[in-house]
């Protein structure tokens, strides 16, 4: 039976499931307090949170979650980083901080619903951020709609190209009628 800490480690747990767009499982030993404050408040900065539980607890909140394939992966002390939004940029701040301590080593993890190994940080961190893919779709759906506003636009220049070139023709025949008629004055 599990204490209401445990209880609600789990709850706080499954949430976090529920809720990622990526988890990474890596494994902290050997690093001090120190090392895993700075790399926690890292991870705080690009977006993700880290915890650090007892894999039993891991796994149940991973089934709870239809995560189970994460597993395989759950084996000595774990922390995991969990990314809600801008997966890009919390793979890159994680490669940037595994670069200054290699006490800390990523065992893999989980984009989703897909299993990734422990070497696919570096592809997650060349994914283009949250903003760029946003602009992309914005991009994509702005050009048609330009091209109909050109569309429309066209038959109405022609309009008013020929309503301004038979202005300027009055124009112009009604100044050659007024020049006339002031010299025949």
């Amino acid at each position: 039976m599990p204490t209401e800490q445990k209880a609600a480690v789990l709850a706080d747990l499954t949430g976090r499931f529920s809720r990622m767009q990526l988890t990474i499982v890596s494994d902290y030993r050997g690093m001090t307090v120190a090392e895993m404050n700075e790399m926690r408040r890292k991870m705080r900065e690009s977006g993700a949170e880290t915890v650090v539980a007892k894999n039993t607890l891991i796994r149940m909140a991973a089934r709870a979650t239809n995560h189970e394939m994460l597993e395989p992966l759950l084996a000595g002390p774990t922390a995991l980083m969990f990314a809600y939004d801008d997966v890009a940029r919390v793979a890159k701040e994680l490669e940037a901080y595994l670069k200054g301590n290699p006490k800390l080593t990523v065992r893999g993890g989980l984009l989703g619903a897909s299993l990734l190994e422990a070497d696919a940080l570096d592809k997650v961190s060349k994914m283009p951020s949250r903003e760029a893919v946003i602009a992309q779709i914005l991009g994509g759906i702005q050009s048609p709609v330009a091209g109909l506003v050109s569309v429309i636009n066209q038959p109405v220049a022609g309009v008013v190209g020929v309503v301004n070139a038979v202005a300027t023709g009055i124009t112009g025949v009604l100044q050659a009628r007024i020049a006339q008629l002031q010299a025949e004055s």
